[in-house]
């Protein structure tokens, strides 16, 4: 602490030495007229010098107090905007980090909710729990099964196919039958005409044997007439036949190419599909790890994001200290009013109350004028 003599005192100085001059002229030379007028200037120099110095003094003092109220002032008046302006600043970045801590939060959250869809998306498909390569696999049996289907569907129709060409051999047969009936019906015809002529040269004797001739006769151009329906009927039957077995031989030829086509058509678009489902899990893979990967570095924003506590506390307490400076600045003030000395407020005073107040390590450090370094990737912080 450094202090100064009081003016009171000082201001008494030069008359007193000019009173002990003359005193000690009047003293060593007596009282005559030289050593009294010597004395008399003596005494008044020290008036007069008294008089200068202590104006000076007086305009000394009133500069010193001007400046201390001009000290006093500016510590009312200065350090108060100083103290707004920081606690503004840590009021809107408080709001910022906090508005800013929302908004990534709202994005971590986006994102946990975009990788469960995604997830429930392509890992199953109707709660069955397949994932999509399962599900190709499935439909590709599917339809695979149903070309299979579609096979035996055309083997059943080769097989009727040839059944119904078998049908060819009955209607030769047929045709050879309604022939011989033909046949017959015209020989019994000749025999029942040589019946008649017998029983004609008989005379009455063959009378009856005539009438049986007769019928027989008219049973044969039935049994004619009967043949010729059967083959016509079986040539109907037959041309009935060959169309149709065309037209199943053309149907099976047809649906043939057609499976056959299909066949090729399906495999082509399964291997597309594949392609396409393959590309798209990569796809869904990547963004899953992508989006994990941006969820992290979100977190971990989050967390670096907590340095605003730190600043905040910081900065309230150096708020809190620069508040301090006018009550400081004040007492100087009325401590020099009062006795008129300039006494230094002694900073290590404030330091220690400031010391006081500190809740952090790096604080202490750079309060013993160390340096903090924050570890790149962590939240730590190292010393040095």
């Amino acid at each position: 602490m450094t202090s100064f003599i009081p003016a009171r005192k000082q201001k008494y100085y030069p008359a007193a030495l000019g009173a002990a001059g003359a005193a000690s002229v009047l003293v060593a030379c007596g009282l005559g007229t030289v050593p009294l007028g010597l004395a008399i200037v003596l005494l008044l120099a020290g008036l007069l010098l008294g008089k200068k110095i202590n104006q000076r003094q007086a305009d000394l003092q009133q500069a010193v107090a001007d400046f201390m109220a001009g000290q006093a002032d500016f510590g009312a008046q200065v350090t108060p905007v100083w103290g707004n302006h920081i606690e503004s600043s840590r009021e809107q970045m408080a709001s910022a980090i906090n508005s800013l801590t929302e908004r990534f939060g709202g994005i971590v959250d986006k994102l946990d909710t975009t990788l469960r869809t995604a997830t429930q998306a392509t890992d199953s498909v109707e709660g069955g729990g397949t994932d999509l390569v399962a599900v190709f696999d499935k439909s590709e049996k599917d339809l695979k099964a149903l070309i299979t289907v579609q096979q035996a569907s055309m083997a059943n129709m080769e097989s009727m196919l040839t059944k119904v060409q078998g049908l060819d051999r009955f209607i030769a047969e047929l045709q050879d039958m309604a022939s011989d009936v033909a046949r017959i019906a015209q020989q019994t015809n000749l025999l029942a005409l040589n019946a008649a002529i017998e029983a004609a040269r008989a005379g009455e004797l063959g009378r009856g044997f005539a009438v049986v001739a007769k019928e027989f006769r008219m049973l044969s151009n039935q049994s004619g007439q009967s043949g010729k329906k059967i083959a016509e009927t079986v040539k109907v039957i037959s041309a009935a036949i060959v169309d149709t077995c065309t037209t199943v031989r053309e149907s099976v030829l047809a649906e043939d190419q057609s499976l056959e086509a299909a066949h090729t058509t399906i495999d082509q678009v399964m291997a597309d599909f594949r392609n396409i489902t393959e590309a798209f899990q990569q796809s869904s893979d990547l963004l899953q790890s992508e989006s994990m990967s941006i969820q992290s570095e979100v977190n971990q924003a989050l967390v670096q994001m907590q340095f605003q506590d730190r600043v905040s506390q910081i900065m309230t307490q150096v708020v809190t200290n620069i508040e301090r400076l006018p009550t400081i600045l004040q007492e100087q003030q009325q401590h020099y009013a009062q006795t008129g000395a300039l006494v230094a407020h002694d900073p290590q005073d404030m330091l220690d109350e400031m010391k006081k107040s500190y809740v952090m390590a790096d604080q202490h450090v750079i309060h013993e004028g160390g340096k903090v370094v924050a570890s790149s990737g962590a939240t730590d912080i190292s010393f040095f």
